[in-house]
């Protein structure tokens, strides 16, 4: 059974300085502790060093999880059975585990992270023009332990332009921004579960495949069942909401312009798997946490046609120090309508 709550405020502190046997006459002025800070049994003796609930105010928890230092020791499992009454009130703290809990390239996510990514794209053989590119900053931003935003900023999408094809000009610009909001329903040692809303706005074109409003809600998981392996993915779908027969005309030159290749013009089933190794350690000088990786996506059609896309991306990532990543990946699409032959996919990682 958990024990209750232990409010300590300062004053009492004084207090029971004062009052304690073998007490010097001189008091002493206790170290601040905030009033508003509870610290609980419900997962651990705080006494023992074993976790323990950290409530802060709200205010507090945002700080402490944007812009704080990192507290592994102060990271506790959470269920789901107590979603609605645990973790919103606790700072972001990172999990412990044999292996990283770290961002691979074209893959679910199914964990929280505090970092940004810079990351490049180019896909060669584009039907309807030549090459094209993609150049996008991504930022994941905690609030507490529940919650965090991530956000998908495609700053510059070169693709075939659909009011020139078939004559191979590309339609050059910045993409749709894509905000979602995530929800960590559960963690442990070995496992984070999440459920999440990838919200698209129509801040690019149409002309190379943007201009797109959709709503991409998905459960995804991160696990590491044996040693130092990891397997992760998700499900959902993709919706439009903002589809008009003009432009599904549009968007139909390219349909897989999304992020993680989710599609504009349809509804969809989207479907992430992706399985890995650490091969070697955090604290190894060169290539620290390098894994080896291999990614598959999977989207379908669900609004009446049979669109399906499949491909297997394999990728790499290792640490360069200071909490910089190095990413680079090969997408080789598999099952058609093909976007492109190949795409090469590079990214620069960095923890904060």
């Amino acid at each position: 059974m958990s024990r209750p709550a232990r409010h300590v405020p300062g004053a009492a502190c004084v207090l029971l300085a004062l009052l304690a046997p073998g007490a010097p006459a001189r008091a002493q002025t206790p170290a601040p502790i905030t009033p508003d800070v509870v610290l609980s049994g419900e997962g651990g003796d705080p006494d023992a060093g074993s976790p323990v609930r950290v409530v802060r105010p709200l205010g507090e928890t945002v700080g402490a999880s944007l812009f704080g230092p990192l507290r592994p020791k102060d990271w506790r499992p959470l269920g789901v059975d107590t979603f609605f009454s645990e973790g919103w009130d606790e700072p972001y703290a990172p999990a412990p585990g044999d292996a990283p809990r770290q961002t691979w390239i074209n893959n679910a996510d199914g964990a929280f992270y505090r970092l940004y990514v810079f990351s490049f794209s180019f896909a060669r053989n584009v039907p309807g023009g030549d090459n094209g590119y993609n150049g996008s900053y991504f930022l994941f931003t905690p609030f507490s332990r529940r919650f965090e935003l991530g956000w998908f900023v495609p700053f510059v999408v070169s693709a075939p332009d659909a009011l020139k094809a078939p004559s191979g000009a590309n339609w050059t610009g910045f993409g749709d921004l894509t905000i979602a909001p995530r929800f960590l329903l559960a963690e442990d040692r070995r496992y984070t579960v999440t459920a999440n809303l990838f919200v698209r706005t129509p801040t690019g074109d149409p002309r190379n495949g943007n201009g797109v409003a959709s709503l991409s809600p998905d459960v995804e998981f991160w696990a590491n069942p044996v040693d130092r392996w990891v397997v992760r993915g998700g499900v959902g779908v993709t919706v439009p909401t903002n589809r008009t027969d003009a432009s599904s005309r549009l968007w139909a030159a390219n349909p897989w312009s999304g992020f993680n290749a989710s599609p504009g013009p349809f509804t969809s089933l989207d479907v992430r798997l992706a399985v890995g190794r650490y091969l070697t350690p955090a604290d190894a000088r060169y290539f620290s946490n390098f894994v080896p990786y291999l990614a598959a996506n999977l989207h379908t059609e669900l609004s009446g046609g049979n669109n399906t896309y499949f491909s297997l991306t394999p990728g790499f990532r290792f640490g360069l120090g200071n909490d910089w990543y190095a990413l680079g990946g090969l997408e080789v699409p598999v099952v058609g309508p093909l976007p492109f032959a190949t795409q090469t996919i590079v990214q620069l990682i960095k923890n904060f």
